[in-house]
C-alpha cells in the first residue's frame, strides 16, 4: 500500500499546441480555399460545355439550312431544265404537223370536204378548269395594295433569314 502524500495534485500542464491547431486552421482554409477554387473551375468547365453544345448545335442548324438551299437550287436547276426541254419537244412536235398535209390525207384518204358558206357547223368543245378575271380584278387598287405588303413581307423575311 502506498500511502504518500494526500495533497491536491494540479493537472499536469501540458505545452500548448497553438502551432498544430493553427495549422490545421490553415489547412483548414487552404482546403477551403482550393474547394472554392476547384468549385470556380468546374462552373466554368461546365459553362464552357454549354456553350460547346450550343454552338455546335447552332452550326448544325446552319449546315442543315444550307444543304437544304442547295437541295431546293439543284431541284429548281432541274426543273427548268426539264421545263426547257418539253417545251422545246413541244415546239418540235408542232413544227412537225403540217397542216396542208393532214388536210390531203383528210380529203384523199378519209373523202372528207370542206364545208359550203351556206352549211353551218357547230362544235362543242368542252371547257373544264377555265376561270375568267376581269381587268378590274387584276388592276384594282385592293390588290395593288396586297402586292405591296406580300412585297414588304418578302423583303422582311429576306432580311432575317440565314443565308
Amino acid at each position: 500500500m502506498n500511502y504518500g502524500n494526500l495533497a491536491y495534485k494540479l493537472p499536469e500542464e501540458r505545452p500548448k499546441r497553438p502551432p498544430q491547431k493553427k495549422r490545421k486552421k490553415k489547412q483548414v482554409r487552404r482546403t477551403r480555399k482550393q474547394m472554392a477554387l476547384r468549385n470556380k473551375m468546374i462552373r466554368r468547365v461546365c459553362v464552357i460545355a454549354v456553350v460547346a453544345v450550343s454552338a455546335s448545335f447552332m452550326i448544325s442548324q446552319f449546315v442543315a439550312v444550307n444543304e437544304g438551299d442547295r437541295q431546293i437550287a439543284s431541284l429548281r436547276r432541274q426543273l427548268a431544265d426539264t421545263e426547257a426541254a418539253t417545251s422545246q419537244m413541244v415546239f418540235d412536235m408542232e413544227q412537225s404537223v403540217d397542216l396542208a398535209e393532214i388536210e390531203k390525207q383528210a380529203t384523199t384518204r378519209l373523202g372528207m370536204q370542206r364545208p359550203e358558206k351556206y352549211q353551218i357547223i357547230y362544235v362543242n368543245v368542252k371547257q373544264d378548269d377555265m376561270t375568267e378575271k376581269t381587268a378590274g380584278e387584276v388592276e384594282g387598287t385592293g390588290n395593288r395594295i396586297m402586292n405591296m405588303i406580300k412585297g414588304a413581307c418578302g423583303y422582311i423575311v429576306n432580311f432575317f433569314s440565314i443565308k
